[in-house]
């Protein structure tokens, strides 16, 4: 059935852009205006229709379609802007299809539309001239009952929660075992740069002075007529201090360096500056494929991207940077003198020629670019990073044993995140490209 006279607004959008779109429609409907939205049926005051061509058709006063890049690339926002810019050459309504502009994003298919209105400058600036355009062509306001169906639409107390429970995940990871009892060792005040670097690579050891080392075994045979064992050693696991320097810091730096070793012995590499070196990235050879496989909270079999482009606009300047897979370790305290390993999710970036960039312009991009991962996709993140760690093979004879997976509580009640927060999707582990604006100024600190 054709109806003459229709008065919806259908909402058009991707699930990426869904806290947007969810909000617009309820604001909408609270004013009056009868709302085509899939996640909130009600808002329509009527039966849901069964398909969207015949909805944009016969049944929508109007399209408003959420520009972003996410939309430009999902087919099902494609297919409704082409729906809705059919009815605007077949029902000569120039402005059926109204674009509200989240970003710099122009979809090649979008050309029988209105002038786009932006939301660029943030939702109250979009929403004011989204109802000056509402209001000049007359949109109506015949849902009664619309604020009524708005606030019923808000999650209630009890229905946020349920009995099922869940586990509750932390970004540490146990360490196991690690020996109570660190040795010390002499070494010649005189070994050659190039020497030190040799043993580094092949040792782990903490250096008190350059004649002073401690670590757990000895050097490797061909060190041993330079590096003398003394019949020194440090029960690290009591208060007291070594030269100094406290007993927990010897043992937490001679940790992270044990386990620096092994990740580099597994192809990561380290932060290309100096300072962050407790920070570790793939290349994008790490893989096959490019891409890093892993398993999520819920045992599903994901894979991430190891490597993406990504594009800085910034007065009007593009410059285009890669970003690859990356993370930060530290250790932290656990219960009865233990130590636990954190892992950080975070992303190193390069330049167009394969040139680090540095770390303090890094940061506003990397802030650029993880606002935009949602709760499931930093969790992802950190799972896939402990993977990594977790599978590696130890680069040393008694270095630190790590427990199998994140330290993890049981809760008796699971929180309903789809009602407070975006539907998830699986995210395409292709590397996209993503362009983003950089109007602040490069930041002078140098905390991520």
């Amino acid at each position: 059935m054709t109806h003459l006279n229709p008065a919806h607004l259908f909402i058009s959008y991707a699930n990426e852009d869904l806290p947007l779109a969810r909000w617009l429609a309820r604001k909408l409907a609270a004013r009056g205006h009868p709302v085509w939205f899939d996640k909130i049926k009600p808002l329509g005051g009527e039966p849901w229709p069964e398909t969207a061509d015949e909805t944009i058709k016969s049944r929508t006063f109007r399209v408003l379609a959420l520009i972003s890049e996410n939309s430009a690339r999902k087919k099902k926002a494609a297919l409704e802007r082409m729906l809705a810019q059919r009815v605007v050459r077949q029902q000569k309504i120039s402005d059926f299809l109204i674009p509200l502009q989240m970003d710099g994003s122009k979809p090649e298919e979008l050309t029988d539309a209105a002038a786009p209105i932006s939301f660029e400058d943030g939702w109250g600036n979009g929403w004011k001239a989204l109802l000056k355009k509402l209001d000049s062509i007359k949109a109506p306001r015949s849902l009664e009952n619309g604020a009524q169906l708005a606030s019923a639409s808000f999650p209630h107390g009890d229905d946020l929660t349920n009995d099922i429970g869940e586990r509750l995940f932390a970004n540490l990871i146990r360490i196991q075992s690690f020996p109570n009892v660190l040795r010390i060792f002499q070494a010649p005040d005189d070994v050659e740069p190039l020497e030190w670097e040799a043993l580094e690579s092949a040792w782990t050891f903490y250096e008190i002075t350059k004649d002073t080392l401690i670590a757990v075994i000895p050097p490797p045979p061909e060190f041993f007529d330079r590096i003398r064992t003394t019949r020194k050693q440090l029960p690290w696991t009591g208060p007291g201090t070594f030269q100094n320097v406290p007993h927990r810091k010897i043992a937490s730096t001679f940790i992270l360096k044990a386990l620096a070793r092994r990740l580099v012995k597994a192809g990561c590499l380290r932060h290309p500056d100096p300072e962050m070196k407790e920070t570790f990235f793939l290349p994008k050879n790490f893989t096959d494929n490019g891409q890093l496989p892993f398993t999520s909270f819920e045992g599903k079999k994901l894979k991430v991207a190891i490597q993406e482009k990504v594009s800085f606009r910034r007065l009007g300047i593009v410059e285009v940077n890669f970003h690859h897979f990356a993370f930060r370790l530290r250790l932290t305290g656990g219960l009865a003198g233990a130590f636990n390993v954190q892992v950080t999710p975070t992303l190193v970036f390069f330049d167009e020629k394969g040139g680090p960039v540095d770390y303090k312009s890094a940061l506003s991009r990397i802030r650029r670019v993880t606002k935009t991962w949602k709760n499931e996709e930093w969790l992802n993140r950190v799972m896939a990073a402990a993977g990594i760690l977790i599978s590696s093979p130890p680069a040393g004879v008694n270095d630190p044993v790590l427990e199998p997976g994140l330290m993890a509580l049981p809760s008796p009640r699971k929180l309903e995140e789809s009602l407070i927060e975006s539907d998830s999707t699986e995210k395409d582990a292709e590397a996209l490209e993503h362009e983003f604006t950089l109007d602040e100024p490069e930041p002078e600190d140098s905390d991520e």
